[in-house]
């Protein structure tokens, strides 16, 4: 039900939208045809270089209305903060006046010139840049801020309640001894005296578990928060120190437990029963996974749309001829003794 009405509310977009997503195409396929025929990304046009990815440079000078520009880009309360203050804004033009010096002065170098492999990576940038908030704009536009609404997230919350199932959890505290996997017997044995010995002494008072974990244990986060690990799920625990967990009373503490990456000394905590979210406690969590089924659904819809109606698919006799070149272009040459890291051999 709830699967239909998200096709429902997807399928019927309003005149403004479809104006929207068409104007949003034309910009996108203007643009996308002066990245390709001016750069040679198609055709048999020359290799990229820096001069032909910013065709138009050349020491521009820093104006108003570049300041502007960069100033739209930065977060409000940024902008806030350096138009408040003189010399934050003096700052900020001085680096706006470096960038350019440093583009022009990248522009004009002699090995970058040579290389089109840097225009071909600026260039690579901005087509994502262009794709990046194309499909951001349609995706943004195709969802309603309001969806899903109250009815349907009730209905998805009764079709899913496992979801919504915290399983049974414990408090866990722990004392940790590192030891390595291959670690000397003498080191094994060395550590497991410690690690007892130490248990005997919280059993019988002598320390308290907070007091050892900031002594001894080699696990940070613990340590600093007196042994404290957090609040796990029993299930997700590892088996060995499950099984010696849940031997345990509240309160008590295991024996030494070893582990793969070391000595375990833990201490149980209150059980947490396992229990089923309200629809309250899980209202926003059914709504952010809703809109992001519904974007993911529409993601895809787009893509097979655009796809169909701008795409020009490579036959797949096409795409083996690329192949079978690519692996010769890459092959490792007879006289080079050096194995070849693109390909397995």
């Amino acid at each position: 039900m709830v699967k239909d009405e998200l096709a429902n509310r997807m399928e019927k977009p309003s005149l403004l939208l479809v104006m929207a997503n068409g104007a949003i195409l034309l910009l996108l396929g203007i643009a996308l045809a002066f990245l390709f025929t001016e750069t040679g990304i198609i055709g048999n046009r020359d290799p990229l270089t820096v001069q032909s990815a910013m065709p138009d440079y050349g020491g521009i000078a820093v104006t108003l209305p570049l300041i502007r520009r960069a100033a739209e880009e930065l977060a409000p309360e940024k902008r806030q903060e350096v138009l408040a203050n003189p010399s934050k804004f003096q700052n900020f033009v001085h680096e706006q006046v470096l960038r350019r010096a440093i583009m022009t002065a990248a522009r004009n170098d002699k090995v970058l010139q040579e290389d089109p492999g840097v225009g071909y990576r600026m260039r690579t940038v901005a087509e994502q840049v262009l794709i990046d908030e194309y499909l951001k704009g349609r995706l943004d536009t195709g969802i309603s801020e309001d969806f899903p609404y109250e009815k349907q997230m009730r209905e998805y919350y009764k079709q899913n309640k496992n979801r919504f199932l915290l399983k049974e959890r414990l408090h866990v505290w722990q004392i940790f001894f590192a030891l390595p996997k291959n670690a000397s017997d003498t080191e094994r044995e060395r550590a497991m005296a410690t690690a007892r010995a130490l248990v005997e002494k919280l059993k019988s008072g002598q320390i308290g578990f907070g007091d050892a974990a900031a002594q001894y244990s080699k696990h940070e986060p613990s340590r600093s928060n007196g042994g404290y690990l957090g609040v796990f799920e029993v299930s997700q625990l590892f088996p060995k120190l499950r099984d010696a967990l849940v031997r345990l009373d509240e309160g008590q503490i295991s024996d030494p437990v070893r582990s793969d990456t070391g000595i375990h000394i833990l201490k149980r905590g209150a059980k947490i029963p396992a229990r089923t979210l309200t629809f309250g406690q899980a209202r926003e969590k059914i709504r952010s996974d809703m809109r992001n089924m519904a974007l993911n659904d529409l993601r895809k819809r787009m893509l097979d749309e655009i796809y169909r109606s701008h795409g020009k698919p490579v036959s797949e006799t096409s795409a083996e001829q690329w192949r079978a070149a690519l692996r010769s272009n890459y092959a490792q040459k007879p006289d080079d003794g050096a194995k070849s890291t693109i390909l397995p051999r």
